[in-house]
C-alpha cells in the first residue's frame, strides 16, 4: 500500500462529503426559490385584480359596446404586462387583449373553466394550466367584478416562463459555485488528510514493528486527542505484548519439562498444541503433529473415541485407562480430559496421558507371584494337615500333649488354607480371568443358604440372626455362587465381631430405583472413622492381633468389593466405633422382573 494512500482517500471522502452537501442544498434551495418566485407572481396579480376591481365598482356604460371593452382590455393588459380577459356572468367573452373582437363568437363558454368557477363561489380564483393560445404553462387569477350586483369577470393571465428564466440563471450561478467549492474542498481535504495521516503513518510503523516482535519501540505522545490516545494505547499494547512474550517463553519451558503426554484439541477434535513427550510418544515432529492431528498416526480406535467423545459431550472431566498400540508397541494409558470452557462455550480439550504401562507390568508380576506361591504352599499344606489327622487318631505315644499340639497345627493349616483360597480368588478378580454367569437370581434362596450355613456358628456363639429378605422381591441379576460369596462373607465378618451371648445380626433387602439394595447390621466392635476410608483394601485389618485371632485373612472385603463392581454395582459402610456397623451394597434388578413391573 502507498504512503499517500490514506491522504488520498480522506481528502476523496472529505470532497464527497461537501460536494454531496452542496448538491442537495441546490436541490433543496432550487426548489424553495421556484415557490417563492410563483408566490410573489400570484401575489402581484391579486394586487392588480384588486385595484381595477375597486375602480369598476359599476359597468361602464361604454362598455355595452364590444369594441370598446376590448379595446379597455388592451391597454391594461399593455400597461401591466399581462394577458386580460373580460367575461360576462354568462360565460362568453367581451374583451382580451390577445385576442380581436371577431373570434369572441367563436370561444367556449368560460365558465366551466376552475379560476371562473371558484370566482363566482369566493369571489376570486385560480389556476395553473396549459395555455394553447400563448403555447405555454400560464397563471390564471380571476375576480368578480361589481359590488352587490355583479356585472362581469375579469381575468389576468401570466405566463411562466419567467420563473423558468430566472431558474436557469441561478442553476448557471450555482453550478459554478458547486464546482469550485468541490474543487477547494478536495485540495483543502488533500492537505487536512496529509496532516492527519503523518501520525497515523507513524502508528502504523508502531503496528508493523509489533507484527515482527520488536517491542520497545515507542511512540511519542505530545498531544490529547484521539490520535494521542491511540499512541498511548500502542505503547501500552507494546509493553503487554512484551511482558506476554516472556510469559510465553516461561510457559513453553515448562510445558516441554513436563514428562506427561498433554494434548491440546479444538471443538472439532483437531490437535491444536502437543508438548514433547506427547510428540515423542507418537513419534512425530511437534509441528507435524499439530498439522496432521494425532489421529492420522493413533491407531486405536479407544482413544481416537475418547477424543471424540470428550469433545463432543459437556463433560466436566473424564478419567479413563485404555490399552492403545502405537509405534513403541501395546502401551497402558491413563488419560485424564478437562474441557476449556470460557463464558460457558467449550473452546476445546485438554488430554493428559500417563504412560502407567511399567507400573500395570509390576502389578501383573506381582499377581502371578502371589498365585504361583499360593499354588506351592497348597501341595505342603495338604501335606501337614494329612499327617495332624494321622497322630489326632492316636499315633503318638502322648495322646493328651500330642493332640493339643496338632489341634493347634491343625488350626494354622486351615488358616493357611483359607488365606491361599482367598488370594487365589482375590487375584483371580484383579486380573479379570473369571468369567461371571449372570442370570435372574432369587435372593431369599441366597440368604437362607448362607444363614443355614452358619447355623451351628450362630448357635455357639449364642448371637441372634434375622433375615428380612421376603420371597416376592424381585429376581436380580447376577452370578449366583459369586453374590453367594459376598453374603457369606459379610456375615461372616458380622458374627466375627458381634460380642458372644447378646450379639445381633440382621440382613435385609428392598428395592429402589431399579436396583437391589441389601444390607447387613451389626452390633459389633465397629470400626474408627479414620479406618473406614481403607476397609476394603487387600490385607488391611483394623484390629491385626484379633482378626487373627478369629481367623481372618484380611481379604474378605477386598473380595466382596470386585464382584459387586463386576455385577455394575456399588458396596458401602457406616460404623460408629462400639457402636455397631452396617454393610450395605447395589445389584441391578433383573432385566425380566423390570418387564414384568411395566406390564402392570
Amino acid at each position: 500500500m502507498k504512503k499517500g494512500n490514506v491522504s488520498f482517500r480522506l481528502g476523496l471522502v472529505f470532497g464527497v462529503v461537501i460536494f454531496f452537501t452542496v448538491a442537495i442544498s441546490y436541490v433543496y434551495l432550487g426548489g424553495q426559490l421556484r415557490a417563492l418566485i410563483y408566490e410573489d407572481l400570484k401575489e402581484q396579480l391579486y394586487k392588480e385584480l384588486e385595484l381595477n376591481r375597486q375602480l369598476l365598482d359599476v359597468c361602464p356604460e361604454k362598455w355595452k359596446n364590444i369594441s370598446e371593452s376590448d379595446r379597455w382590455a388592451d391597454d391594461v393588459g399593455a400597461a401591466l404586462e399581462v394577458r386580460v380577459t373580460l367575461i360576462s356572468m354568462n360565460g362568453k367573452v367581451i374583451g382580451d387583449s390577445y385576442m380581436v373582437p371577431a373570434r369572441f363568437p367563436f370561444v367556449d363558454n368560460q365558465m366551466r373553466l376552475p379560476e371562473i368557477k371558484q370566482a363566482l363561489i369566493d369571489g376570486a380564483g385560480e389556476s395553473r394550466r396549459f395555455s394553447k393560445i400563448l403555447n405555454e404553462e400560464v397563471l390564471f387569477v380571476a375576480m368578480v367584478l361589481g359590488g352587490e350586483e355583479p356585472f362581469a369577470i375579469l381575468r389576468f393571465a401570466k405566463p411562466l416562463s419567467q420563473i423558468h428564466i430566472l431558474e436557469s440563471e441561478i442553476r448557471r450561478g450555482v453550478e459554478g459555485a458547486l464546482f469550485w467549492s468541490l474543487l477547494l474542498s478536495l485540495v483543502f481535504g488533500t492537505l487536512t488528510a496529509v496532516f492527519l495521516a503523518r501520525p497515523l503513518r507513524r502508528i502504523a510503523q508502531a503496528a508493523d514493528n509489533i507484527l515482527h516482535g520488536e517491542y520497545r519501540h515507542k511512540l511519542r505522545v505530545k498531544r490529547d486527542d484521539e490520535i494521542g490516545q491511540l499512541a498511548r494505547a500502542f505503547n501500552f499494547i507494546s509493553d503487554e505484548m512484551m511482558r506476554i512474550n516472556q510469559q510465553e517463553e516461561w510457559f513453553k519451558a515448562v510445558f516441554s519439562s513436563i514428562r506427561e503426554a498433554i494434548i491440546v484439541t479444538d471443538t472439532n477434535g483437531g490437535v491444536m498444541l502437543a508438548n514433547p513427550a506427547a510428540c515423542r510418544f507418537f513419534n512425530l515432529e511437534c509441528g507435524q503433529m499439530i498439522r496432521i492431528g494425532a489421529a492420522s498416526k493413533v491407531t486405536d480406535r479407544r482413544l481416537l473415541d475418547l477424543f471424540k467423545r470428550v469433545s463432543v459431550r459437556d463433560l466436566q472431566e473424564a478419567r479413563e485407562e485404555i490399552t492403545v498400540k502405537t509405534q513403541r508397541g501395546e502401551r497402558v494409558l491413563q488419560v485424564s480430559a478437562m474441557p476449556v470452557i470460557k463464558d460457558r462455550v467449550p473452546m476445546g480439550t485438554v488430554f493428559v496421558l500417563n504412560d502407567i504401562t511399567r507400573l500395570r507390568n509390576l502389578e501383573r508380576i506381582r499377581r502371578d507371584f502371589v498365585s504361583s506361591v499360593s499354588h506351592e504352599l497348597r501341595t505342603p499344606l495338604t501335606s501337614i494337615r494329612g499327617y495332624t489327622e494321622t497322630l489326632l487318631e492316636g499315633a503318638v505315644d502322648d495322646p493328651e500333649i500330642a493332640r493339643q499340639f496338632l489341634q493347634i497345627i491343625l488350626q494354622e493349616s486351615e488358616q493357611l488354607t483359607a488365606l491361599i483360597n482367598d488370594v487365589l480368588d482375590l487375584s483371580k478378580l484383579e486380573s479379570g480371568r473369571i468369567e461371571y454367569t449372570f442370570k435372574p437370581v432369587a435372593l431369599s434362596g441366597l440368604v437362607d443358604r448362607v444363614i443355614n450355613l452358619f447355623r451351628r456358628t450362630i448357635e455357639a456363639k449364642g448371637i441372634t440372626l434375622q433375615a428380612d429378605v421376603v420371597d416376592t422381591l424381585p429376581k436380580v441379576h447376577a452370578d449366583k455362587d459369586y453374590l453367594e460369596l459376598v453374603i457369606r462373607n459379610l456375615v461372616d465378618n458380622a458374627i466375627k465381631y458381634v460380642p458372644e451371648k447378646n450379639g445381633q445380626i440382621s440382613v435385609s433387602a428392598f428395592v429402589s430405583g431399579g436396583k437391589m439394595s441389601v444390607e447387613i447390621k451389626d452390633n459389633g466392635i465397629g470400626i474408627p472413622k479414620k479406618d473406614l476410608g481403607r476397609i476394603f483394601e487387600r490385607f488391611y485389618r483394623v484390629d491385626k492381633a484379633r482378626s487373627r485371632a478369629i481367623g481372618g485373612t484380611g481379604l474378605g472385603l477386598a473380595i466382596v468389593k470386585h464382584i459387586i463392581l463386576a455385577h455394575k454395582g456399588k458396596v458401602e459402610v457406616q460404623s460408629r466405633l462400639n457402636e455397631g456397623s452396617v454393610f450395605s451394597f447395589t445389584i441391578p434388578v433383573s432385566k425380566e422382573e423390570k418387564k414384568k413391573e411395566n406390564r402392570k
